[in-house]
């Protein structure tokens, strides 16, 4: 008779069973990883129109209209693509400026990070062909100084360039903020600007630059003096570079600052940005006109509401265009009736209220641009805008959506965090809106087998941004945490309107009666305490005035990282504070469950960075014996070298005997302790040791030296911040990866590994540890064998969290303390010097 056959899982999974160390870590083949995910892009630049009325785009693209892309695309009027210039371009870098020019090419810029389009890499501009081909016979060097960035520069007629940010040499030729290039990328040195704005810094600098058709210079910035003359944020040079002594800044010294300059017709310019005037009515409007000689056009005044910034990177733009009727659209950080994030000027600066926006979303543009027949095309960091879903919409001359347009510009999406539910299915949140096609909103559930939940995510309908941080409550119902609160869902999926918890939520964790622990950028006032970064809620999701406020301590919250509840209920929260009298102090703090500071543990056990940099930890372990694991960006703690990775004891101080091994670059931001004691550590990193090179994702031994049995076969292509180990030994990670091993991976993988388990004790001493009553009322007895050294006991409940720990003492009868727990079946293990013995448990 023929055997029967065992599946390829089943027969890996034996063959790691039988010889854990024979095996490397591989892909789980009964875990269908993602093949795609994809988020909403950020658009950071909007190109100016061309005759034929297509125009560029750049930002995160890795798929637009359903194509793959890269980040510099062309698109036509209707948003669709030009798939022949996406093929020219090849791979490319984020441009955050664009400009036609008259020969038909591009130049673009990165703020002299570097940039790469069309096969050749640039450090500060690099022009394209019209096509998307790179002209290689474009060249512009680099800039030099203590504050070495190019911020904007314009073309002149001739095919000459005008550069300008805040260096003080490019290409080795003194420079001080501005120069001037031919048209192959040279300095051009009959154009000297003399000490021009001095040492450049990032409160020297020039932002804007504007070639006027006069043959002059008209430059914008943050600078009191330009080449030793009064300039108060503006100049303006004569064509070799001399200071134009006709024209006089009518700014104030006082914090002056010009993002934007943009040309009328007739000659006179709007400047936009921090504009401090002379005025009683109106001292620092966001826009004002400047007539030929730099004096304020008197026929113009912008609304006193408008704040008008260039994106997040200093160098999105515009935010300021010219209608051909001399209306003016204008983007920025500003919300009132009728002109959220965007607003229309008639030619005066009063508002155009014939352009009308209700709530425009979650953020304001980056970037604007006009279309030929008066769409306004707005871009940015934004998932909403104007209650359409998308980074990218077209708006009609009064703010409808314009059903002319239809672009879907989408980034790789990435997975934050993740839960595993006691039924198998894991919960992922993230930055993601589709997963294989399916749609989903930044929240989704997979089955054991990877496929996406599609009842579940149809349940959840929309959420309004990227989800940071899960956790599952004891009825199993969902929390998700986000930058725009905290959102609870029922075990199907749909949204619980019983709970509304509007604080800014980074991390959470469970406490063992259902009550939320909450850390994130809040302060919020309940029962007269005032509670900053850290909080705990009741189920709906209101604050808990019975949760001792850390602000009772005369400690100041900074930042609350990591939320970890012991099994005890005592908890860990690694962030950073003020305590009283001293330094901003990074690390972790152990409060009782009611909230009071812990003064058994070193409070706080203090983190530093390297050379003075600030130390962050992101995330903390909890080993069966009570020690602390501790991952992040820190170079020290306790004044003890440990790069990335420490361990404290139970009290809080630096453990001596755990020293890695393993050189890091990069920020370690997950850790997770195995059940057999070894220690995954996950995070944007390079791992070097001397057992092998990582990235990624490594392991640790129980001293912290680099484990030789967890190869680099089975690496992401990025990085993992979010990794859990399932009941049966299987390693999930989470995060933006596309490959694991060199297999399709996108978000989401799950590895089988040896020695992940903790090792079963001879079946002698398993029949030789008793464990009653069960089911269980309060407590639970359990008298170990003695002979075989036992070390402590854990309780686990349904999802494989640890919620009683306790080590063993004496040679008697052990009495663990149930009182609390909700009623369900348990996981109990005694860890013996040998290997572990379990027991199921049930709990009435």
């Amino acid at each position: 008779m023929l055997l029967p056959r065992l599946t390829a899982a089943g027969m890996l999974l034996v063959v790691l069973l039988l010889g854990q160390s024979a095996v490397a870590q591989v892909l789980d083949p009964a875990f269908a990883a993602p093949a795609s995910m994809y988020a909403p892009a950020s658009i950071y630049t909007i190109g100016p129109l061309q005759a034929d009325g297509k125009r560029l785009l750049s930002g995160t693209f890795s798929r637009l209209n359903g194509q793959p892309v890269s980040r510099l695309v062309r698109i036509d009027a209707a948003g669709n693509l030009d798939a022949a210039f996406s093929q020219n371009v090849g791979f490319a870098g984020i441009a955050l400026r664009i400009k036609l020019l008259p020969t038909g090419q591009y130049m673009l810029s990165n703020n002299s990070i570097g940039f790469m389009a069309g096969g050749i890499t640039r450090a500060e501009l690099l022009r394209l062909n019209a096509n998307g081909t790179a002209d290689a016979t474009f060249n512009a060097g680099t800039a030099g100084g203590s504050a070495n960035y190019s911020r904007d520069f314009d073309a002149q007629p001739d095919g000459k360039v005008v550069v300008v940010g805040s260096f003080g040499t490019f290409n080795g030729a003194a420079a001080a903020g501005v120069v001037r290039l031919n048209a192959n990328g040279s300095v051009d040195p009959t154009f000297n600007v003399g000490t021009g704005i001095g040492a450049g810094s990032s409160t020297n600098l020039v932002l804007a630059v504007l070639v006027l058709p006069t043959g002059k210079i008209l430059l914008g910035g943050r600078f009191a003096t330009f080449n030793g003359q009064p300039a108060n944020g503006l100049a303006r040079l004569n064509a070799d570079g001399s200071v134009d002594p006709t024209f006089t800044s009518p700014l104030n010294q006082n914090g002056a600052r010009v993002e934007g300059l943009v040309l009328q017709p007739d000659g006179n310019v709007l400047a936009y940005g921090t504009l401090p005037v002379n005025s009683t009515t109106h001292p620092t409007p966001g826009l004002v006109r400047l007539l030929p000689t730099g004096s304020l056009d008197p026929t113009f005044s912008s609304p006193t509401f408008l704040d008008i910034r260039v994106g997040p990177n200093n160098g999105n733009g515009p935010a300021v265009v010219l209608q051909p009727n001399g209306k003016i659209v204008v983007s920025g950080s500003f919300s009132v009736a009728g002109a959220d994030h965007l607003a229309r000027l008639n030619a005066d600066g009063t508002q155009d209220t014939s352009l009308q926006l209700a709530n425009t979303g979650d953020g304001a543009p980056n970037t604007i641009g006009l279309q030929a027949n008066g769409s306004i095309l707005v871009g940015g960091f934004f998932n909403t805008f104007n209650g359409i879903r998308a980074p990218l919409v077209q708006l009609t001359s009064t703010g409808a959506p314009d059903p002319g347009f239809a672009c879907v510009a989408q980034s790789d999406g990435s997975v934050l965090s993740m839960v595993r539910q006691p039924d198998g299915k894991l919960l992922i949140g993230g930055l993601f809106t589709e997963i294989n096609g399916q749609p989903v909103s930044y929240l989704a559930r997979l089955t054991a087998s990877g496929a996406v939940d599609a009842a579940f995510s149809a349940a959840t309908g929309y959420l309004p941004t990227s989800v940071g941080c899960l956790a599952l409550q004891p009825d199993g119902k969902v929390l998700a945490g986000t930058v725009r609160g905290t959102f609870r869902f029922g075990t199907d999926g749909r949204p619980d309107a019983s709970f509304s918890a509007p604080y800014t939520t980074m991390t959470m964790a469970v406490q063992a009666d259902g009550k939320l622990l909450i850390g994130g950028q809040f302060t919020v006032s309940a029962g007269g305490m005032v509670y900053n970064r850290l909080a705990r809620l009741t189920s709906t999701g209101a604050v808990d005035p019975s949760f001792a406020s850390p602000a009772a301590s005369s400690w100041t919250t900074n930042s609350t990282d990591a939320i970890l509840v012991q099994p005890d209920g005592r908890i860990l929260v690694a962030g950073s504070w003020l305590p009283p009298g001293q330094p901003l102090v990074a690390g972790v703090v152990r409060y009782t469950d009611s909230g009071a500071l812990d003064y058994t543990f070193n409070n706080p056990s203090s983190f530093t960075g390297a050379s003075g940099a600030a130390a962050r930890v992101y995330a903390l372990g909890l080993q069966a014996d009570g020690k602390i694991l501790t991952a992040g960006s820190f170079s020290a703690a306790d004044g003890v070298a440990a790069k990335g990775v420490a361990r404290l004891t139970s009290g809080g101080v630096v453990d001596p005997a755990f020293v890695s091994d393993a050189t890091l670059n990069g920020t370690p931001s997950a850790v997770v302790v195995q059940p057999n004691g070894r220690v995954l550590v996950g995070g944007g990193l390079f791992f070097s040791s001397p057992t092998g090179n990582h990235y990624g994702i490594a392991r640790l031994l129980d001293n912290g030296a680099t484990d030789a049995t967890f190869t680099n076969s089975a690496d992401p292509n990025n990085a993992v911040s979010a990794m859990l180990v399932q009941p049966d030994g299987a390693i999930v990670l989470a995060d933006s990866f596309a490959t694991v091993g060199g297999q399709p991976a996108a978000g989401v993988a799950r590895l089988i590994a040896a020695n992940v388990l903790a090792v079963a004790a001879p079946a002698a001493v398993a029949a030789r540890t008793a464990v009653w009553p069960v089911p269980a009322h309060g407590e639970l007895r359990i008298v170990p064998d003695f002979s075989a050294q036992p070390r402590s006991l854990a309780l686990l409940d349904a999802t494989g969290r640890p919620v009683r720990t306790q080590a063993i003492s004496g040679t008697t009868e052990q009495l663990l303390d149930l009182a609390g727990l909700p009623t369900g079946l348990y996981l109990l293990r005694v860890h013996y010097a040998t290997g572990t013995v379990t027991r199921r448990v049930v709990v009435q």
